[in-house]
């Protein structure tokens, strides 16, 4: 034989070989990823995958912007670090290590969190598919706006009357997969285990006969209210908006009992030196009726956002009844073990500037009458001293000591007075 035919079955060998070691996730298949970016923090992200011997940053989707999906990346089979970065950032917001892809799957890493918060969770995409005229749905909570139910039920439905399609999905988790009948159906979210503590209610949804979907719930700009995003398996994002906001009234004022109506609806009724509870009001340019002793106020339309919050004070100066519309941030602090406060000032009967001290530490100068500081983030902890003082003077107002402030609250100090008497209400938004 021809020692040039005897070489052939060797140079075969070693081709084989030299393809195999091109397989840099172990595997002789592929897999494919995809990015979805619902993180408020985080205005674009890309995604790098490398496997775990290789030290090289390896991107394989970049420039994924908010509330977006990516399209599938492929890669090789195999097991993987998982890392996130902000486009065009070296640094490294997460990784996620040791993520093993098997041959001919799919997968969808959904990226969240505010500002300091940031996290992600993994949908695996080739779920079998249910029976004709069942739908299978997998909840994930990455709303920042704590534990929450779902319900999935008929328009005309009362929440007394209905349970949960899936009950206390917590904050940054997701649900196990529920088959339920295919249809339309009325979407609402509450606060878990209280239905009276709805945070989005969506008239129509549907669910098709045999679909795999995943049901997103995601962040407002207040903090608490939620938006939702359908993504079938392998599919495209829907967002399903909330139209609301909350809003309360807060009564600086000192010339009477006070009535207010926002949007066409109640937030104080005969109320004096409070701040009330929040309530859902339609988005928009809204009305306001407002009387003051039984006395009518003219206010002008308030513009609400939706997925906003909002104190909505009344306060009397020499000019006569005022109202200030000022935003409320119920977002989480940027951080663990931090809590959030402010001072508002709604002293009408002594019209002074007020400074806020947490353990004598000066946080908010120079707060108007009607007006509130900017949120503060302080160590959360027991035994806290808060004081309020006159700017102008340095003359105390109010001391409050053996104060706890829990780790991801919202507090707002309220100061209202009856005469010359002041008073402090330390209220915990959130």
């Amino acid at each position: 034989m021809p020692s040039c035919l005897r070489l052939y079955p060797i140079l075969a060998a070693l081709s084989a070989l030299l393809l195999s070691g091109c397989d840099d996730g172990g595997g002789s298949g592929h897999t494919n990823l995809r990015l979805v970016n619902v993180s408020p923090g985080y205005d674009s992200l890309d995604l790098y995958a490398n496997t775990a011997d290789d030290d090289t940053d390896r991107q394989r989707v970049a420039g994924v912007t908010y509330q977006t999906v990516s399209s599938y990346t492929q890669l090789e089979s195999g097991t993987y670090n998982v890392k996130f970065k902000r486009s065009g950032v070296t640094s490294t917001l997460l990784t996620v290590s040791g993520r093993a892809f098997a041959d001919d799957t799919h997968h969808t890493f959904v990226a969240f969190g505010s500002a300091g918060h940031f996290a992600s969770l993994q949908i695996d995409d080739d779920v079998a598919p249910p029976d004709s005229g069942r739908a299978k749905v997998q909840v994930l909570n990455v709303a920042e706006a704590g534990s929450l139910d779902v319900y999935l039920t008929e328009s005309s439905v009362s929440l007394d009357d209905a349970t949960p399609v899936v009950a206390g999905v917590a904050a940054g988790t997701s649900s196990a997969v529920s088959t339920i009948d295919s249809g339309d159906y009325r979407l609402r979210v509450t606060g878990a285990s209280d239905s009276d503590d709805l945070r989005l209610d969506v008239p129509n949804i549907t669910l098709d006969s045999r679909q795999v979907l995943s049901l997103i719930l995601t962040a407002t700009q207040g903090g608490v209210l939620v938006e939702a995003w359908t993504l079938p398996q392998q599919g495209s994002l829907t967002k399903f908006a909330n139209t609301k906001a909350r809003l309360r009234g807060a009564v600086g004022t000192t010339a009477g009992p006070v009535v207010m109506r926002v949007g066409g609806v109640g937030v104080l009724n005969g109320a004096v030196g409070v701040v009330g509870n929040y309530a859902q009001v339609e988005a928009g340019s809204v009305p306001v009726t407002l009387t003051v002793n039984g006395v009518a106020v003219a206010v002008p339309n308030q513009t609400l956002v939706a997925g906003g919050e909002y104190t909505l004070l009344t306060w009397t100066n020499a000019s006569g009844t005022q109202t200030t519309l000022i935003g409320d941030d119920n977002r989480l602090p940027t951080a663990s073990g931090k809590a959030k406060i402010r001072v508002m000032n709604g002293l009408s009967s002594l019209d002074v500037p007020l400074t806020l001290a947490v353990n004598f530490s000066p946080i908010a100068e120079g707060i108007a009458l009607g007006q509130a500081s900017a949120f503060t983030e302080v160590e959360d902890g027991t035994d806290y001293q808060l004081d309020v003082t006159n700017t102008d003077t340095a003359a105390n107002m109010v001391t409050k000591t053996s104060v706890t402030l829990q780790s991801a609250a919202v507090y707002t100090l309220f100061m209202s007075a009856n005469g010359t008497t002041v008073s402090g209400t330390l209220r915990k938004d959130r």
